[in-house]
Order: structure tokens, then C-alpha cells, then sequence
């Protein structure tokens, strides 16, 4: 039987290794998305090999803009079994129609911009009514970027 030894990291190793900043560590700490970070002498954060499993996970669903009601769910379904992993594939799929929406959204922006492009150059040669003409035969990429929530206009 062999004995693990703990290896422990600073936050600022803790912050390289798993690409979220200091601050984000100690902000996932004091709202309960990580438990408690361990201390050492001087009282400085003492992050273990686990923390920093758990911190790339973490990390990995930031990245997907995964809320943190919904990171804290996932945290927890890990360690209920089938139950759990049914509850992970919940999760994941809403979290997969909140990045298809994104990417929806993304696809009118760049519809709209390109629509202005096109407007621009025609005014820029003069062609006025060529400029109009566009503006009325896409006035639905127009409505629907408006409609667009702030949150995604980003």
C-alpha cells in the first residue's frame, strides 16, 4: 500500500495552473463554488492536488459561461452516482441551448454588420437608393438584432 503525499500550491501557482485569476479563486471560495482552502503558517491559501482538479473543472465550465447556480449543481451531481449523472446531462443540455442562443446571436450581429457594410459602400459610391433598397429588404436582420438581450449583445 503506498501512502499519497500532498503536494500544496499558492494561489498564484493555483491561479497558473488551472487559468483563473487570484481574485476568481478567492471569490469561488468565499461563495461556495470550492470549499475552503486550506491555510499554512502564515495564513496563506495552501491549495492541494484535489483543490486543483476540482479548480479545472471548475475553469472548464467558466468557460462555457456556465452560470454558478448551475456550477455549484455540477459540483454537488458528482458525487451522487446515476442519480448524478443524469442530473450532469440536464445541466449540460440547458447549458448547450444557452450557447447555441449565443451563437444565434452572434450569427444575426454579424449579419447586421455585414448589411451596414454594404449600405456604407453604397452610400460612400452614391448609389442612394441602392443603400435604401437594402435597408427595406432586411429590415428582419435589423428587428431581430434589436431584439437581441444586453446580455448577448456583449
Amino acid at each position: 500500500m503506498s501512502l499519497r503525499t500532498t503536494t500544496w500550491h499558492t494561489i498564484r501557482e493555483a491561479s497558473m495552473i488551472c487559468g483563473l485569476p487570484e481574485s476568481t479563486l478567492r471569490y469561488y471560495e468565499q461563495i461556495g463554488i470550492i470549499p475552503p482552502i486550506a491555510r499554512d503558517q502564515s495564513g496563506h491559501r495552501a491549495y492541494s492536488d484535489d483543490d486543483l482538479t476540482r479548480l479545472s473543472s471548475v475553469a472548464c465550465l467558466s468557460a462555457t459561461g456556465m452560470p454558478i447556480d448551475s456550477m455549484r449543481a455540477y459540483l454537488r451531481n458528482t458525487e451522487d452516482g446515476e442519480e448524478g449523472a443524469r442530473r450532469q446531462v440536464e445541466l449540460l443540455d440547458a447549458q448547450a441551448l444557452r450557447l447555441a442562443a449565443r451563437a444565434e446571436a452572434i450569427r444575426m450581429q454579424q449579419a447586421y454588420v455585414s448589411l451596414k457594410t454594404l449600405y456604407w459602400q453604397a452610400v460612400a459610391e452614391g448609389r442612394d437608393a441602392d443603400a435604401q433598397a437594402l435597408l427595406d429588404e432586411h429590415r428582419d436582420v435589423i428587428e431581430q438584432v434589436k431584439r437581441l438581450p444586453d446580455g448577448i449583445k456583449e
